[in-house]
């Protein structure tokens, strides 16, 4: 491993996604079961971090907590028809940071990089 090599990861990922990624920032790489890989940057000082996601397009989607689901986000009348489309309602049970969709593994991974980063957090 070379001496710049947090460094260099860095570049790399801001080069990969578009997003600025700064020394002092907490960074997280991912690679999905499809092969799509994922970028989880808290900046210090921030309220909310941010994921990057390439089958997003790389649009940036804040994180403020941990992930949510379906039913915790959608309207009472968009639960009524996931639950008439899904067996047992398991499409309320999908993950979600904001209106992005995730996989559970990328939402495991989502929620223990939150945690991970709370101390670079503002109050």
């Amino acid at each position: 491993m070379t001496p710049n090599f947090r460094t260099e990861l860095r570049q790399l990922l801001a080069k990969l996604s578009g997003f600025p990624i700064g020394a002092t920032d907490y960074v997280s790489y991912f690679v999905n079961d499809s092969g799509e890989p994922m970028v989880f940057v808290q900046q210090q000082g921030e309220k909310s971090a941010t994921l990057l996601h390439s089958d997003l397009d790389w649009e940036p989607h804040p994180v403020t907590g941990p992930t949510t689901t379906m039913a915790d986000t959608a309207p009472e009348e968009m639960k009524q028809k996931l639950k008439n489309v899904s067996i047992d309602g398991g499409l309320l049970s999908t993950p979600m940071c904001g209106s992005a969709i995730l996989g559970r593994d990328e939402a495991q991974w989502l929620d223990a990089c939150f945690s991970a980063s709370t101390p670079l957090r503002a109050d």
